[in-house]
């Protein structure tokens, strides 16, 4: 009788690195003579989902994770022997989990935070990260589809359609709809991703009140503060909210009242002692501190602002997906509900650059690739081009140095011209495609920094890689 695997896969947009672990999970299991069960939990939702039989069967469970899970969800693998690896680290190290899954998997108890041998530090900030990108997972298609409408309505004022508010009697014209209805994306953003924060670590409970209480930080004319909370609050009550929940999980009641904690209980006392504390305290100096942190931004020397958005642009372009992008594409994100576009405006334009880079290296010098990658070249350039970083994972594992050394200078590069020329982007949309969609401007200044970024991308690709396999050969000669 075979043995099976079941596997989950998630990442924060739910677009690239979700499917491509599921299918090298599934690939590489099922070579290995595993039967293999992949849920994916993906911008499309939960496919595949896991039976409770398939679970059941299992020999093994393998949790690829970018946007971490909720204890209820965790629940479900209790007993099992699991492996959990961040889920850019399985789609680098997949060669090596899947053979050895015997010795990687621990017995996992649900209700336990260390897993796999990690220390708890490890797990707290790899758990906390999770969580937040769990949030943002949640957030961003409500400004997506925000920013989407918004970006039709400006368009159709551009084109002379009428932008009219109702007022006496007045009907209100279609421009003026879509940006209102695309206006609540946005608003709506923060309190979800707190929401959604909490969710991811106190479960279904906690959502509610963490909801409420970031939408409350995020009413300036409610709590009496001139700026709101804004994603430094939603962060703080999320978190908050969050543990507080799984902390109130544990304890044990009546089992006729048992039902009642999460239904009743942790959403009523989590609202009342959080909505206060809220208004009276976390509410005001979250505030006080995204006041201080726009400020900063908005008045920072030129010179400084340029050195900073090296280091973004470097970061973003470092690991394609990994903890060191999500960092810099998380400052990036969250600043756009406070109006400052332009930081997101350089996610805009190095995000597209390694895999588009790596796809035209191949068709310009195929002799430096082998023929696995010029086969994934037009794949990778359409994906990078529209959708996701993560094509370019492939041809950095393969030269580590010259690839991502490559991509680190030119997204730095990029992140300054980006910057120097007044790139913003109010929201995620489809790569190249956003400036005509009007979520990225100006549209010059968009295709100078990243045809600028680009080309010096690939000329760095060429002569670092044509210098690194000149120095290998060498080596094997010397031997």
């Amino acid at each position: 009788m075979s043995k099976s695997i079941v596997a989950v896969t998630n990442c924060p947009a739910g677009i690239a690195h979700t499917y491509m672990v599921a299918e090298a999970i599934r690939t590489k299991g099922e070579a290995a003579g595993y039967k293999v069960y992949v849920e994916t939990q993906g911008a499309n939702g939960i496919e595949g989902a896991l039976s409770q039989e398939q679970i059941k069967n299992a020999d093994y469970v393998i949790l690829a994770l970018g946007k971490g899970m909720s204890d209820d969800d965790r629940v479900r693998f209790d007993g099992k022997r699991v492996v959990e690896v961040s889920v850019s680290k399985a789609l680098k190290d997949i060669d090596s989990i899947i053979p050895h899954l015997d010795e990687k998997a621990k017995i996992y108890r649900a209700t336990t935070v260390n897993l796999g041998g990690r220390s708890s530090k490890e797990t707290s900030v790899t758990g906390i990260m999770n969580h937040l990108m769990a949030g943002v997972s949640a957030a961003l298609p409500f400004v997506i589809g925000g920013g989407l409408l918004m970006a039709i309505g400006s368009i159709m004022v551009q084109f002379g359609a009428p932008n009219i508010a109702p007022a006496d009697g007045q009907t209100a014209s279609i421009a003026w709809v879509l940006n209102q209805i695309g206006a609540l994306g946005f608003s709506f953003m923060v309190p979800v991703m707190g929401g959604w924060i909490a969710q991811s670590i106190g479960g279904k409970p906690a959502l509610a009140p963490a909801f409420i209480c970031s939408y409350l930080a995020n009413s300036p004319n409610i709590l009496g503060t001139p700026t709101s909370a804004g994603f430094l609050g939603a962060v703080l009550i999320g978190l908050l909210v969050g543990y507080f929940a799984k902390a109130m999980k544990a304890i044990k009641l009546p089992k006729n009242m048992q039902g009642l904690m999460g239904f009743l209980i942790i959403p009523f006392v989590g609202l009342l002692i959080f909505g206060l504390l809220t208004y009276y305290v976390v509410g005001p100096i979250a505030a006080t501190l995204m006041n201080m942190l726009v400020t900063m931004l908005t008045t920072i020397p030129s010179g400084a602002k340029l050195g900073a958005a090296f280091l973004v642009g470097a970061m973003l372009a470092f690991d394609m997906g990994g903890p060191v992008n999500k960092a810099a594409w998380f400052f990036s994100f969250s600043l756009v509900s406070t109006g400052i576009y332009d930081w997101y405006g350089i996610v805009g334009v190095v995000t597209l650059m390694p895999p588009m880079a790596a796809a035209i290296a191949t068709w310009i010098k195929p002799q430096l690739f082998t023929q696995g990658e010029r086969d994934a070249a037009w794949p990778a350039f359409i994906v990078g081009a529209t959708t996701a970083t993560e094509p370019a994972i492939p041809y950095a594992l393969a030269a580590p140095l010259p690839m991502i050394s490559a991509n680190v200078i030119s997204g730095g590069i990029a992140g300054v011209l980006s910057m120097a020329l007044g790139v913003q982007r109010i929201a995620p949309g489809i790569g190249i495609f956003d400036p005509l969609l009007g979520l990225i401007t100006p549209a010059w200044a968009y295709y100078i920094a990243l045809g600028i970024g680009l080309f010096l991308n690939i000329v760095f690709v060429i002569s670092f890689k044509s210098a690194w396999m000149k120095r290998r050969a060498t080596k094997v000669n010397m031997k």
